[in-house]
């Protein structure tokens, strides 16, 4: 698999942002029967994982895969600015929802960043 490939010969600091990404949006399983917000996550997060397969085994650009990136996650965390669903950042939602916004905030910006520079002449 090329993506797997791409990811294991990633500097370490970007291997491992990208191993607490699979890990957080992954840990939405936990929360999808509890609260209604983990189910839009985990159905971003299965998307953007089937397409960001299907693009790497086409040989698709990286600009591509952070496109849609992009794409999916900044809809998603403006929905979840607007709904404000943590009661208490002390409770295991409360604090898996404040990481869970951080970190795909940073990947978004990140990707935006990829999408900018890619673009640039």
């Amino acid at each position: 698999m090329e993506i797997v490939e791409a990811v294991s010969a990633a500097p370490d600091a970007l291997r491992g942002f990208v191993y607490w990404l699979i890990l957080i949006n992954t840990a939405s399983v936990f929360f999808v029967f509890h609260r209604a917000e983990a189910r839009p996550v985990l159905a971003v997060w299965a998307a953007l994982v089937l397409l960001g397969m299907g693009l790497a085994e086409r040989g698709m650009a990286p600009c591509f895969i952070a496109a849609a990136s992009a794409a999916f996650w900044t809809p998603l965390l403006v929905w979840l600015v607007w709904r404000n669903p943590v009661e208490d950042v002390r409770e295991p939602w409360g604090t898996y929802l404040v990481l869970l916004f951080a970190s795909n905030l940073i990947a978004a910006c990140l990707a935006a960043a990829n999408l900018w520079f890619h673009a640039m002449p």
